[in-house]
């Protein structure tokens, strides 16, 4: 297995690191570091204040931070390979993850700040959109803790049983155990208490969610995961399971809406607390 790790050195990106530290051994992956430094900005930004002298010396600051970055990727592990770029972050992560046909993308997640971000998505969830690989992402202040137990979570579609069968690999190399969890939104409350819903839309609503259960076991059984259905929102379950189970690290399908402002992938990103892996 081949492991992408690109790093801007922020926290977010040393707990990615502390995952990547977990898996290497026991999948015997091969680590590949990558910083990305931004190019440095050219005469036309600056109009009439671009000196030759000012352009020389933006110039020597990005050698020596390129040096610095250089011994600082050394540090983090000596026998990964080691790469620095200077580019734009997500072009450059592109290309290494498809030169190097990577089996999963490690990174930290800073979120998406500006209404730009907002509309296009993170780095970190524009890699997840486009790159066609597995993403492990993390964000700062998360716990990352011995990997014992992963939740799945699954729409019993084909991106979250690639999930499944990823976070499979990863638990019979860790020694985890997996539960698979299904959840179906619940009913939502009345606006005047004396609008209840029509008896048979609640026999029809327990019959689908008995047939769910059915087919979630199914789904479960081949990979010896435990099935769990809840009703909740995705999201709220997910939360709400990471926090009562001890999870210790979430694996999700990618969302059809990933790109855009209330995705179910987004979510996870900005309120797990423990590592989330994205299958695409």
């Amino acid at each position: 297995m081949k492991i992408l790790h690109p790093t801007d050195f922020s926290e977010a990106s040393m707990k990615a690191l502390e995952v990547v530290r977990q898996l290497k051994k026991p999948l015997g992956a091969q680590l590949i570091l990558l910083h990305t430094l931004e190019p440095t900005p050219q005469m036309p930004i600056y109009g009439d204040y671009w000196t030759e002298r000012l352009g020389e010396v933006m110039q020597q600051a990005q050698h020596e931070a390129l040096e610095e970055a250089r011994k600082h990727l050394q540090t983090l592990d000596p026998d990964a390979e080691h790469h620095l770029e200077v580019g734009h972050p997500l072009r450059v992560i592109l290309k290494y993850a498809k030169e190097k046909d990577v089996d999963l993308i490690a990174m930290g997640t800073h979120g998406a700040d500006t209404l730009l971000e907002r509309i296009l998505g993170s780095i970190t969830e524009r890699v997840i959109e486009v790159s066609g690989k597995p993403v492990m992402a993390t964000r700062a202040g998360i716990e990352v803790r011995p990997f014992k137990h992963f939740l799945v979570s699954t729409a019993l579609a084909d991106p979250s049983r690639r999930a499944l069968e990823f976070a499979k690999k990863i638990a019979d190399a860790v020694g985890a155990r997996i539960t698979l969890m299904h959840s179906v939104e619940p009913i939502a409350e009345p606006p005047i208490p004396i609008h209840m819903p029509d008896p048979r839309y609640i026999e029809e609503r327990q019959a689908l969610i008995e047939q769910l259960a059915k087919q979630l076991h199914e789904f479960a059984a081949p990979y010896g995961a435990r099935p769990l259905l809840k009703e909740a929102k995705p999201v709220d379950a997910i939360c709400q399971v990471v926090a009562e189970e001890d999870i210790d690290a979430v694996f999700i399908g990618k969302s059809r809406q990933s790109r855009f402002m209330g995705s179910v992938t987004r979510e996870v990103l900005e309120r797990a607390q423990v590592p989330v892996f994205v299958h695409p």
